[in-house]
C-alpha cells in the first residue's frame, strides 16, 4: 500500500481499517462533562491493557488537568507538554504515519477537530528469551543470541558497543509487510561510500514482503550468479560487533534472528570467533587445519577420479593394486562411483536438516553407514570410494560457515567433472577456473580474495595464522575505513 492521500480523520481510518476484526475502534470521552469525543485505535494481541489502562486511559480519566479542559486543543496540549507522563508516546498529524504506528503495535488516540494522533508504545508481543546460538556453537565467549524483535537486538548490540560513533539507521522495506531494517555502523571509522551504496541498494528494493534474509541479500551482492556467499550471515552478536568494530556494515531485520554483515572476503568464511578466545597458537593450528581442510574437500574426490581413470602413474604400486582389488566385481568407472556416494552424501544431509532434530541425528549417522557398508557388499561401490566420500564429508563439516561449505560442495562436483574428461589436467583446470571465479567477485569495492589479491603483508599475521592480539594494531587496510589504527595512539 503506497501514500494514502486523505486527511487524518476517525472515518477515513475507519474506512481504511475497520474490515478487520482485530483492529479496536473505541471512542472515549474526556474533558469538562465528558464532552469531548476522542477515538482510541489498537490491534487486539499486540497491546498490553494493563499498560494502556494504567498509563494512558487512566491519566486522561482521572487528572484534574483533563477533567477540566473545555476543549480539543487544550487536551492536545497537554499531552504534548507531557501530562501523561508516559515515556514512549510521539504526535503524529498524517494519516500515513498514523496507520504505520498502529500496524507496529501502538495504540493511537485520534483528534478529529484539530487532525492531531497520539501514539503510545503499549506492545505486548511475546518473544522467545535470548539464549545460546543454535547454529554457531560457542566454546568460550559469549552464550547470547540475536532474537526476533529488532529493538532487543539493537539494546543488545548498544550492551557490547558503548560509543557514541555507533549509529544506527532505520528503514522500511516490503510494500506489504513493511518491515523495519536497521543499518548499523561506527561513524569516524566505517568508509563512508560504502554505507551510500548499502543504503542505495536497500533504497532499490521493491518487494511485497521481507520473510528471510534471502530477499535482502539478494539485493546487496554484486555478483549475483555466483555460489559463494557475499553477505556475511550469524546469529552471534559477539561476532556482529566484532565486525563492526573493523569498519564493516551490519543490517539487521525486524522479526528475523539472524543479522547481516556487508563487505566481505572469502577469509571471514574460514575464521572463526573462536579462533580469537583461545591461545594464539592453538588457533593458527586450527586455522592451517580448516585451509587444508577446505583445499581436500574440494579436490579430493577430482582427484581420486583423475589418477584412477587417467593417471594411474601418480599412484604407488602397492596402493593402485589395493584400489584395483577393492574394485573387483564393481560394474561402474571411479567417475559413477564418486558422483553416486557424493549425491547420496547430500540426500543424507538434507534428510538429517528437514526431519526433527532428534530422528535427523540417527538418520544421519545410522544412513551412512548403512548406506555405505550396503554399497560395498552389493559391489555397487568399492571400499576405497566409501574411505574417501566419508574423508570430503567430514572435511566439509570442519568449514564454521554453512553457506560457504555449500559453496564448496558445488564446485566440488564440477571438478569430479572436469577431472573425469581430463583427469589431472581438467582438476587443474578447474582449481584455475574457480580462482579466476573468485577474483571477479567484488563487494562494495573490496576484493573477495583480499588480502590475497591484493596483496597486503600487515593482514597476513591473521590469515594462516593468528598473531597474538597485541600484534594487530593496524584495522584491514581493505576497507578503507577513517580510522585505520584499533591499538595504541590514534
Amino acid at each position: 500500500m503506497g501514500n494514502i492521500n486523505m486527511e487524518l480523520a476517525t472515518e477515513n481510518l475507519k474506512n481504511l481499517l475497520g474490515h478487520s476484526k482485530d483492529i479496536i475502534f473505541r471512542d472515549i470521552y474526556l474533558g469538562y462533562n465528558r464532552s469531548i469525543k476522542v477515538t482510541l485505535i489498537f490491534i487486539e494481541g499486540l497491546t498490553q491493557k494493563e499498560l494502556l489502562s494504567d498509563f494512558v486511559l487512566k491519566p486522561l480519566q482521572e487528572n484534574y488537568d483533563f477533567l477540566s479542559a473545555d476543549s480539543e486543543e487544550e487536551i492536545v496540549s497537554l499531552i504534548d507538554s507531557g501530562s501523561i507522563y508516559y515515556s514512549s508516546q510521539k504526535k503524529c498529524n498524517d494519516i500515513n504515519t498514523v496507520v504505520s504506528e498502529i500496524f507496529n503495535g501502538n495504540s493511537v488516540l485520534i483528534f478529529d477537530k484539530t487532525q492531531t494522533a497520539f501514539s503510545f508504545s503499549v506492545l505486548s508481543f511475546k518473544s522467545r528469551d535470548i539464549t545460546e546460538p543454535t547454529n554457531e556453537n560457542v566454546i568460550k565467549g559469549a552464550k547470547d543470541t540475536f532474537v526476533e524483535p529488532l529493538t532487543v537486538n539493537i539494546a543488545t548490540i548498544r550492551r557490547k558497543i558503548k560509543t557514541m560513533d555507533l549509529i544506527v539507521e532505520q528503514t522500511i522495506v516490503g510494500k506489504q509487510s513493511k518491515t523495519q531494517l536497521a543499518i548499523i555502523y561506527i561513524r569516524n571509522l566505517t568508509n563512508k561510500n560504502i554505507v551510500d551504496e548499502v543504503r542505495k541498494r536497500l533504497a532499490s528494493i521493491n518487494i511485497d514482503g521481507v520473510m528471510t534474509t534471502a530477499f535482502i541479500e539478494e539485493y546487496l551482492i554484486s555478483s549475483k550468479y555466483s555460489v559463494f556467499p557475499q553477505v556475511l550471515s550469524t546469529e552471534r552478536p559477539d561476532k556482529f560487533c566484532a565486525n563492526i568494530l573493523e569498519g564493516r556494515i551490519g543490517i539487521l531485520i525486524d522479526g528475523i534472528p539472524v543479522t547481516m554483515i556487508v563487505p566481505v572476503t572469502l577469509l571471514q568464511f574460514i575464521q572463526a570467533p573462536e579462533d580469537y578466545s583461545q591461545n594464539y597458537i592453538i588457533s593458527s593450528i586450527l586455522r592451517i587445519m580448516r585451509f587444508l581442510l577446505a583445499a581436500i574437500t574440494l579436490f579430493l574426490p577430482g582427484f581420486y577420479v583423475a589418477v584412477t581413470s587417467f593417471n594411474h602413474e601418480m599412484i604407488p604400486t602397492e596402493l593402485a593394486l589395493s584400489i584395483e582389488a577393492s574394485k573387483q566385481g564393481v560394474p561402474f568407472p571411479s567417475f559413477i562411483e564418486t558422483v553416486m556416494m557424493l549425491i547420496a552424501f547430500e540426500i543424507l544431509v538434507e534428510a538429517g536438516i528437514r526431519l526433527p532434530r532428534t530422528i535427523g541425528q540417527s538418520l544421519s549417522i545410522v544412513g551412512a553407514v548403512v548406506v555405505g557398508q550396503s554399497a560395498v557388499e552389493a559391489k555397487l561401490v568399492s571400499p576405497a570410494v566409501v574411505v574417501m566420500i566419508a574423508i570430503t564429508a567430514i572435511s566439509t563439516f570442519v568449514m564454521p560457515n554453512q553457506d560457504f561449505s555449500n559453496a564448496l560442495r558445488f564446485w566440488r562436483l564440477i571438478i569430479v567433472i572436469l577431472s573425469s574428461i581430463a583427469g589431472l589436467f581438467g582438476m587443474s583446470f578447474g582449481g584455475l577456473l574457480l580462482l579466476y571465479h573468485l577474483g571477479t567477485i567484488d563487494s562494495y569495492g573490496v576484493s573477495y580474495l583480499s588480502p590475497f589479491a591484493p596483496s597486503d603483508i600487515m593482514q597476513f599475521q591473521d590469515v594462516f595464522i593468528r598473531a597474538p592480539i597485541s600484534f594487530m594494531k593496524k584495522r584491514p587496510i581493505t576497507f578503507k575505513t577513517t580510522n585505520k589504527t584499533r591499538q595504541g595512539k590514534r
